[in-house]
């Protein structure tokens, strides 16, 4: 068995122990004397969480923000440190942006159970969806296309629910995915797990190699590249390379081409993480594209997410941005 391989075994084992060892959040749990027949089943933020609007930096991506006072707060709270000295980085981190639960409904005359899913606590009203849609079309921060592919970006944009790579089951791939929602960080390695709920593709991950190989040039192209990462201080740098060329980098019919390169980082301070990454393409972009985000420990909500049932996409019925 490939060496790589075997060393990744451990990091998932114990990633799936954690997530199996904490308890659900508790509107996830039957409690008794309650009728949890609307309770939320699956994911969901906690409403008095507040978030900040969607794409606050006009990049055309779903990835939410957390208030900036809530960053700060959490900046100032000590960092907690490993014993080789770096930044300890494993935790449940706040999800950069899905606001949906699954809701257990009533029974049917057939004795089945239905579930639906609906918006959550997030942000997600009309207003600010209207937003996103500007900003999907004239954000100050999009991706930096060369003018040859400006049209068919626009093209695949307004055909999303027709061309999107993730409605015929694709994984999202790195860096749509976005965030990590939970990272655990062990010797040599570290594991990012995400939250894909509101996604065909479950149970996604990273392993990020940090024991001092290189890229290995032996290794098919992926839809999550080959990470290898390392300290500059009490940064971990992450570098991506080797991915495919059929994902999109968000649901805008942002496409990429076999060159794209991905430099991620992620800087704890207190109880905040600075996420930045820079995307490189220069098959097809001008300059890098360089998104940030912040990432706040422990919101509430719980830990690890519960995995979401499959909802199936009508393919057929699905409509364009121009209602076709």
């Amino acid at each position: 068995m490939n060496a790589r391989v075997v060393s990744f075994i451990p990091a998932i084992g114990l990633a799936a122990g954690l997530m199996w060892l904490v308890p659900a959040p508790t509107s996830a749990q039957t409690k008794p004397g309650i009728d949890n027949k609307n309770v939320p089943i699956g994911y969901g933020l906690d409403k008095d969480q507040p978030f900040a609007g969607a794409d606050p930096d006009g990049t055309g991506l779903p990835w939410k923000e957390p208030p900036a006072a809530e960053v700060e707060a959490a900046k100032k709270t000590p960092t907690p440190h490993l014993s080789d000295g770096h930044p300890d980085l494993t935790g449940f981190w706040a999800p950069a942006g899905w606001g949906y639960a699954v809701t257990q409904g009533g029974v049917s005359a057939d004795g089945k159970t239905r579930y639906t899913q609906r918006g959550g606590e997030g942000p997600v009203q009309s207003a600010q969806k209207k937003r996103e849609l500007k900003n999907r079309l004239e954000g100050p921060n999009l991706p930096p296309y060369k003018p040859e592919f400006v049209e068919k970006v626009k093209y695949l944009g307004e055909r999303q629910s027709h061309e999107d790579p993730a409605f015929k089951c694709a994984p999202k791939g790195f860096p749509r995915v976005g965030p990590p929602t939970e990272i655990v960080q062990v010797p040599d390695e570290v594991v990012f797990l995400y939250d894909t709920v509101n996604s065909s593709e479950q149970n996604a991950f990273r392993i990020v190699s940090t024991d001092g190989r290189g890229h290995d040039p032996s290794l098919n192209p992926s839809y999550y590249g080959d990470s290898i990462g390392h300290w500059e201080g009490n940064t971990m740098v992450i570098d991506v390379a080797n991915f495919v060329d059929d994902t999109w980098l968000s649901q805008n019919g942002t496409i990429h081409s076999d060159a794209m390169h991905v430099v991620e980082k992620l800087t704890r301070e207190g109880n905040a993480i600075d996420w930045v990454i820079s995307i490189e393409d220069p098959k097809i972009f001008t300059r890098p594209w360089v998104i940030e985000r912040h990432l706040i420990h422990g919101l509430k909500g719980g830990h690890a997410l519960e995995e979401a049932p499959c909802v199936e996409h009508d393919y057929n019925h699905l409509v364009n941005d121009d209602r076709n």
